[in-house]
Order: C-alpha cells, then sequence, then structure tokens
C-alpha cells in the first residue's frame, strides 16, 4: 500500500516539476540569467527515475502488480 501511495505521490510531484518548468520558461524568456528551466527540468527527470525505480521495486518485491487490467489473464501462469 506505501508502494501505490508513494507512485502517486512522485508522479503528482513529476507534473508539479513540468508546470513550474513551463512558468520559468515563460517568465525568464529572452534573459541571459535564465538557468530556472533547466534546474527544474533536472529535477523532474530526477523525480522521473525515482518513479521508475520504485515502480520497479514494486514488480520486483511482488507489492505492485499487473491484475488490475482486463487484459491481464492470471490463470494463465
Amino acid at each position: 500500500m506505501f508502494l501505490k501511495f508513494l507512485v502517486v505521490v512522485l508522479f503528482i510531484a513529476n507534473l508539479v516539476a513540468l508546470g513550474t518548468a513551463l512558468f520559468a520558461l515563460l517568465n525568464d524568456e529572452g534573459r541571459k540569467e535564465g538557468k530556472r528551466t533547466a534546474r527544474f527540468l533536472t529535477i523532474r527527470v530526477s523525480l522521473a527515475a525515482a518513479l521508475l525505480m520504485v515502480i520497479a521495486f514494486g514488480f520486483y518485491t511482488g507489492d505492485l502488480g499487473v491484475g488490475g487490467v482486463p487484459w491481464y489473464d492470471a490463470s494463465r501462469q
């Protein structure tokens, strides 16, 4: 249950970082000192990597699975 919550939190944080980077890009347009966009996009990439690691860990440990999708037939295993 904790991993599912962590996946949702990381996904929302990823979206917030992406929105913040867009806001910084639009506000810093034309400035030479405008490095905020790159910093926020670096944070976003780090959050995406953390999200992928958490999902991979969840699949590895069995806490996360694919049983909730309609096209997955669990009886084949």
